[in-house]
C-alpha cells in the first residue's frame, strides 16, 4: 500500500488522537497519536509533551504484539506476581474456555501494524525518526442519540448495527487496588455497600491492594464518561449475556497479563481501562494500551498521565471543574467547560518550566523501560527519571 498524507481522510479529530482513513481503503483506519494531552476530561490542554505520540504508538504496538502471543498466556498461569491475589478465584478464571483459547491462539485485537505516511510498513525501533501511524482494522461506531426527557438529557442506544465489526460503546475499567487519587474512594464513602457489588469482602483503605481485581463500566461515546451498573452496561453494550460475560473474563485476564509484565519491571499497575470490538468471531481488544490508559507507580512516584494530573490536582481550575459540572447538570447543559471558562473564570495553566522539563522525558523513559530496550535515545533510565521528579518537586516547593 502506497499512500501520501494528502490522500488520508480525517475520520475523527480528538483531543489527543486523530483517526485517518487511507483513500481507497475501506477496511483500515490509521491512528495518529499526538503530543497533546488531556486531564479531568477537559480536552486539549494548553501545551504539549515531547515524544508522547511516538511513545504511545510504540507501546500500543508492543502490547498488542505481546498479547497476541499465546506464550504470554501460558506463562501467566505460573506468574509469581499473582500470588498476592485470591488463588481460588484465579484458578476458576484460568479454567474458563475463553482463557484456554488465549493459551492456544493468543488474544485477538484490531492492530494491523505500524506504517509511515506513505503506507510503508515500519517497526517500533524506527518510530523516533519518522511520522508513524498505527494501522487498525476498521469498525463501525454507532453513536447514541441525545434527547431530552423529563427535562433531562439522556442518551438512546439503538444497537441497530449487526453482522459487522463494531465498537462496544463501553470503557471497561479494571482496578487492582485503591491508590491515592482514585475516584473509587468517593464512591465507597458515599455508598459503602458498593464494595460488595464490586465483589470486595471488606471496605478497602487508601493504597490497599484488593484480594482480586474488580471491574467497573463507563460510557464511551457520551460527552462525559458515566458510571454504569452491570445491568446498564449490558443493555448499552448490545452484546448477548454470554458475550458480555466473555468480555468481563477477557478484561480480567488481560489486566492480569499487563500487571505481570509491569511487575517484572518493578512497576506497580493499579488500574486502567480497555475497549473492545465485536465481530462474528467474537471480541477484539481495541483502541490502545499504554500510560494514558493505565495508572502506574514506580518507587512511590506516579508515572503516566496520573503524574500530570497531580500537577493540577488542588488548583483553582481543578476545583472549578466540579462546580461547572454541577451547574451544567442543574441547567441540563453539556458544555461544562464553557461554564468553567466564561462563568467561573477558570481554565488550565501551562505546566511550569521545571515540571515540563521532567514531563517531556516521561513517555520516552516509560517506553524504553516497558519494551525492554532503548527506543528513544538520550533518555535517562527509569530510576534516574524518578530522581529528576523528586528534584523537580523540591524545586516547585521552594518556588511556592
Amino acid at each position: 500500500m502506497s499512500v501520501n498524507l494528502q490522500d488520508l481522510i480525517l475520520v475523527y479529530d480528538g483531543s489527543v488522537k486523530r483517526v485517518w482513513r487511507p483513500a481507497g481503503d475501506d477496511g483500515t483506519y490509521w491512528f495518529e497519536f499526538t503530543d497533546d494531552y488531556s486531564v479531568f476530561d477537559w480536552g486539549k490542554m494548553p501545551d504539549t509533551i515531547a515524544n508522547k505520540g511516538k511513545a504511545l504508538a510504540a507501546l500500543g504496538a508492543f502490547f498488542f504484539q505481546h498479547l497476541a502471543d499465546n506464550k504470554t498466556w501460558i506463562n501467566l498461569q505460573e506468574s509469581s506476581h499473582l500470588l498476592k491475589f485470591n488463588q481460588d478465584w484465579l484458578r476458576k478464571l484460568f479454567n474458563q474456555s475463553s482463557f484456554n483459547r488465549l493459551t492456544t491462539h493468543g488474544a485477538r485485537h484490531h492492530y494491523q501494524g505500524l506504517v509511515t505516511s506513505d503506507g510503508a510498513a515500519t517497526t517500533i525501533e524506527q518510530i523516533p525518526a519518522q511520522q508513524t501511524y498505527m494501522a487498525v482494522t476498521k469498525a463501525e461506531v454507532e453513536r447514541p442519540e441525545a434527547t431530552s426527557i423529563l427535562d433531562q438529557t439522556v442518551f438512546y442506544y439503538t444497537n441497530k448495527i449487526t453482522d459487522v465489526r463494531k465498537l462496544v460503546p463501553l470503557e471497561v475499567v479494571f482496578r487492582f487496588g485503591m491508590p491515592a487519587g482514585s475516584s473509587l474512594k468517593s464512591r465507597l464513602k458515599a455508598d459503602p455497600g458498593y464494595a460488595q457489588i464490586l465483589g470486595l469482602s471488606v471496605l478497602p483503605e487508601d493504597n490497599q491492594w484488593f484480594e482480586r481485581p474488580v471491574l467497573e463500566f463507563y460510557t464511551k461515546l457520551e460527552p462525559k464518561d458515566r458510571l454504569l451498573s452491570v445491568q446498564e452496561a449490558l443493555t448499552i453494550s448490545g452484546l448477548t449475556p454470554a458475550r458480555f460475560e466473555e468480555l468481563t473474563e477477557l478484561a480480567y485476564v488481560t489486566a492480569l497479563a499487563i500487571y505481570h509484565h509491569f511487575a517484572e519491571r518493578g512497576i506497580e499497575l493499579w488500574d486502567g481501562k480497555f475497549e473492545f470490538l465485536e465481530d462474528h468471531k467474537g471480541l477484539l481488544l481495541a483502541d490502545s494500551i499504554g500510560p494514558d490508559e493505565l495508572r502506574l507507580v514506580f518507587s512511590g512516584r506516579s508515572l503516566s498521565k496520573e503524574m500530570i494530573r497531580e500537577f493540577y490536582r488542588g488548583s483553582n481550575w481543578q476545583m472549578a471543574i466540579a462546580k461547572a459540572q454541577k451547574l451544567a447538570a442543574q441547567e441540563n447543559r453539556l458544555d461544562w467547560q464553557k461554564i468553567c471558562i466564561d462563568d467561573l473564570g477558570e481554565q488550565p495553566d501551562n505546566l511550569s518550566p521545571q515540571f515540563k522539563a521532567v514531563a517531556d522525558k516521561l513517555y520516552g523513559v516509560l517506553a524504553n523501560h516497558t519494551i525492554g530496550y532503548s527506543v528513544f535515545d538520550q533518555h535517562p533510565t527509569l530510576p534516574q527519571f524518578i530522581d529528576s521528579i523528586n528534584f523537580a518537586a523540591q524545586e516547585e516547593g521552594r518556588a511556592k
